[in-house]
């Protein structure tokens, strides 16, 4: 591996997973473009209660639930846009929680659940009168604070899912206090836990630091900057598991068993240059962070103007080396049909975020890209729908889905 600075950004880069149904080779190349606009936004619902929203959740019966970034937690809508009611406090009683991380992704037992990582256990919050039902995740193979979501050093979120009777959990037993190269890459390369739920039962699907290639061979070092990697995971189908493999720009499959299934290319990576600029916008919050050592901090405009303009004086480094830091993709989700849905990043927006675009991708190989409407954040998508939250013109949020055509 070669040695970087840490010193000036500190944050992680992207292997991405992803569970999915059938999986032919193709080489993979945009074959057309789907362009949504606002007339093909249909609003579920809103609620005052709805906050920053950190994660959806779509059920079998019709219904959504959203998980706020701050009480309430937990908002729900009928099927027909009715309240569910909103249900969440901030604590450490019983029916309280100090940190939801995510939904299980395809639910359980018809219900929503959150993974709740103080308790390390899933947690119903849909149903009649949202009785609390908790199932603990605590095992041999899985002790309590080794789940971890790899989003990034700084977020909080936990992604799991359902993969036919079991639910898959990241597990990564690293800590910030091994040092922030050591605890990034065993993020990355951390281990795949299915648990049987009924059982309580914990097996070892897949070990990605034995599949994956270290993608620390085609970064150039570069003063004041070092990889920022990201692992983004969903589930989809009933036996199946993809992976985003960075090195050889594929998503490969692995089944139930952990056996290797055939890998599917990808496009030529979404970006090969971007400026010091672009990269001090992306790696602006992290920055943030290490200055105010608080993560929510409000900072005035000019001194979000002043650390901008460090940073992009403080990196070397040129366009080519700067861009093997950043993600190339920034979300990572599929459909219960098995159609894969990945978001790029957009180096022109800052904060590493993805645009307008997702690229879809069906189980034989063949992708489109697809175009959301602007204010429209995607979250959950089925075989016919893209589900998520739709801000209108003052920003007030509502839940809200597109049909897809075709």
């Amino acid at each position: 591996m070669k040695t970087m600075n840490p010193t000036t950004i500190v944050s992680l880069s992207a292997a991405t997973l992803l569970a999915c149904s059938d999986g032919a080779p193709a080489v993979g190349e945009p074959g057309g473009l789907v362009e949504l606009g606002e007339s093909d936004v249909e609003v579920l619902g809103t609620s005052d209660s709805l906050a920053v929203v950190q994660d959806l959740e779509v059920l079998e019966d019709g219904s959504v639930w959203v998980l706020n970034s701050q009480p309430p937690f937990f908002v729900g809508f009928g099927r027909r846009g009715e309240s569910l009611g909103a249900h969440g406090r901030s604590g450490g009683g019983p029916d309280e929680f100090r940190m939801p991380a995510g939904f299980v992704t395809g639910g359980w037992d018809g219900g929503a659940w959150v993974f709740d990582f103080v308790r390390h256990a899933i947690v119903r919050v849909s149903g009649p009168g949202v009785e609390l039902a908790a199932i603990s995740l605590r095992s041999q193979s899985l002790p309590a604070g080794s789940a971890r979501g790899g989003m990034n050093m700084l977020g909080s979120s936990v992604r799991t899912a359902r993969l036919g009777s079991e639910i898959i959990v990241p597990r990564s037993t690293e800590t910030m206090q091994s040092g922030p190269l050591r605890f990034r890459f065993s993020l990355l390369m951390a281990d795949l836990v299915a648990v049987d739920p009924e059982s309580g039962g914990a097996r070892d699907l897949l070990a990605l630091g034995e599949v994956l290639e270290d993608p620390s061979g085609d970064f150039i070092a570069s003063e004041g900057a070092f990889p920022l990697w990201y692992r983004l995971w969903a589930v989809c189908g009933d036996d199946q598991v993809r992976v985003h493999d960075r090195v050889r720009n594929q998503l490969r499959g692995f089944d139930g068993a952990g056996t290797e299934l055939a890998p599917i290319d990808l496009p030529p990576v979404p970006f090969t240059e971007v400026t010091p600029r672009q990269f001090a916008a992306a790696v602006f919050r992290m920055r943030q962070a290490q200055l105010t050592r608080d993560v929510m901090a409000r900072m005035t405009e000019e001194d979000s103007v002043r650390i901008l303009n460090e940073i992009a004086r403080t990196v070397g480094g040129g366009p080519r080396a700067l861009a093997s830091y950043l993600p190339r993709y920034v979300d990572f989700r599929c459909t219960g049909g098995g159609t894969m849905w990945m978001h790029p990043l957009d180096p022109d927006l800052g904060g590493l975020r993805g645009g307008r675009s997702w690229l879809r991708i069906t189980p034989g190989g063949d992708i489109d890209e697809v175009r959301l409407p602007d204010r429209f954040d995607a979250f959950r998508f089925t075989d016919s729908r893209i589900w998520g939250i739709h801000s209108d013109e003052a920003g007030f949020p509502s839940v809200a889905s597109i049909a897809l055509p075709g």
